[in-house]
This record gives structure tokens, C-alpha cells and sequence, in this order.
């Protein structure tokens, strides 16, 4: 399988331009479409369930053509989501840093 770069994600504390919130996971985010070289800022509320290591540590962005294959042997930090209309993710932990897999639908 291949794993096309998609972005990298920043956590924050600080105030931006939020693009968009994702309820469940209580995150705040900009989108990395729009940014030059691909970076997401996102910003935890306190009460958000996701795991520390996400809220703490930067995580990189892979596109997945099958995230259940993708997903395989792996070690799960937060199973797959929907955060949009054809989009599925999910985040694994790789050598004690998040790594982001996105499945996207055409």
C-alpha cells in the first residue's frame, strides 16, 4: 500500500481562525487545504475524550486507499471516524507519535 503525505497536524492552545469544529472529539481545526505547506492547527477543549498523545504531540497525515487494511497489525490510538462527508479516519501510534490515516470517497 502506498501513503500518499497528506498534512501535519499542530496541537495548540492559542486562538486561530477555526475553520471548523468536530463535536465528538471536541476539536477545533483549521483546514491544511488552505495552508501553504499542509499544516492543520488543532485545539482540544478540556473536556475532549481524545488521548493525551494526540492533544500533546504532532501527528502526521497519510491518504489510504482502504483503512481497514491500512488499519492492520497496527497499534490504534483512535479508531476510525467520519469528521466530514466521505472521509474516514483514524489514528495509530508509530514509534510513540500519532499518525493519521485518511480514506477519502470520491
Amino acid at each position: 500500500m502506498k501513503y500518499p503525505f497528506s498534512h501535519i497536524g499542530i496541537p495548540t492552545t492559542e486562538e486561530k481562525d477555526w475553520d471548523g469544529f468536530y463535536e465528538p472529539g471536541k476539536i477545533h481545526y483549521t483546514e491544511f487545504d488552505k495552508d501553504d505547506y499542509k499544516i492543520e492547527w488543532v485545539k482540544f477543549d478540556d473536556d475532549s475524550p481524545m488521548p493525551e498523545m494526540m492533544r500533546t504531540l504532532p501527528h502526521v497525515a497519510y491518504l489510504v486507499d482502504n483503512i481497514e487494511e491500512a488499519l492492520e497489525g497496527r497499534e490504534i490510538l483512535v479508531d476510525t471516524f467520519s469528521p466530514g462527508d466521505g472521509v474516514r479516519v483514524a489514528f495509530i501510534e508509530h514509534n510513540g507519535a500519532p499518525v493519521e490515516f485518511m480514506e477519502i470517497s470520491s
